[in-house]
């Protein structure tokens, strides 16, 4: 027998009394021979970075699921005997999975330049819109100022926002801002989940841009949809039946009162999502006004 054929057999001879590993080794820069299990949540990144049309930021996946960005076109008031509820400049929009259909978390970037332009038939509308622009430049300087007591949106919106909470200035990279969760309503009824949002509003430190973005958000203690009962109010004891006029707006004062003074006390993680995640978007947000003019 061979001198190399005697090494191998008794190498063999002893590995068998020895339990020796006769596997090869895997370098650590090579993988593991077995793929290692991972969950479904860790194979979704905690992160994305988005960057479109001089807009970018970054934003957690996982809450906010994917995003449809694009821009979309000038809508001009036609009539200005019309309501302008389909009238808009050009914006930058992104819309995020998290929401429902008519209400989905979303970021919009306008040209302040542009309102002028897209509701020109109608002078009146104009000189509102110019107005808003002034009072929410005023916002951002002194979050506690409102105007009609509402906070100025400059989005056509035939609705109406019933409380603040949570205000406070949130400046972003790009500029200057306010951030608050508000219920918003077309008539009267109880307050759900439903309406509830946690919205920015912005203004770019060059003046050029005007941002808004939001979130739906849900609370524990609220019930979802709309209530015909809420711990112990109904639609009728609240709206309808009161001796006065005097009385029955303090009832409902009250009852406004009573649950944006719970939604204050709340923390960040008791909304839903995490308000916190919303704020990382805001924070990260840059928008570069020359670059989207551009484009």
């Amino acid at each position: 027998m061979s001198t190399v054929l005697t090494y191998v057999f008794f190498v063999a001879i002893a590995c068998v009394f020895l339990a020796c590993d006769l596997k090869p080794t895997v370098r650590s820069n090579e993988g593991t021979l077995e793929p290692k299990a991972e969950s479904v949540e860790e194979l979704v990144l905690s992160e994305a970075t988005v960057a479109f049309e001089g807009v970018s930021f970054s934003y957690d996946p996982r809450v906010f699921g994917d995003v449809k960005k694009e821009v979309v076109p000038e809508r001009k008031l036609e009539d200005p005997t019309h309501k302008p509820d389909f009238a808009t400049p050009e914006y930058i929009s992104f819309e995020f999975e998290l929401g429902k259909e008519l209400r989905k978390a979303r970021i919009a970037v306008y040209s302040l330049d542009d309102f002028d332009d897209a509701f020109a038939v109608s002078p009146p509308y104009v000189k509102y819109l110019n107005e808003n622009i002034a009072n929410l430049k005023k916002v951002l300087k002194d979050p506690t100022l409102r105007f009609d007591r509402q906070i100025p949106h400059l989005e056509y919106a035939d609705a109406s926002d019933d409380f603040y909470v949570k205000v406070r200035k949130f400046n972003f990279p790009s500029g200057s801002g306010i951030i608050f969760v508000k219920r918003w309503s077309i008539e009267a009824d109880l307050i759900s989940n439903q309406n509830l949002i946690y919205r920015f509003e912005g203004i770019t430190s060059d003046g050029k841009s005007y941002l808004t973005a939001e979130t739906p958000v849900r609370v524990a203690f609220l019930p979802e949809g709309s209530p015909d009962e809420f711990e112990g109010y109904t639609h009728e004891n609240l709206y309808k039946g009161n001796a006065s006029e005097k009385a029955a707006e303090a009832r409902i004062d009250e009852y406004i009162r009573s649950i944006s003074t719970r939604l204050e006390k709340l923390g960040l993680n008791e909304y839903t999502p995490n308000l916190e995640k919303f704020e990382a978007i805001i924070s990260s947000l840059k928008i570069d006004s020359g670059q989207s003019r551009e484009q």
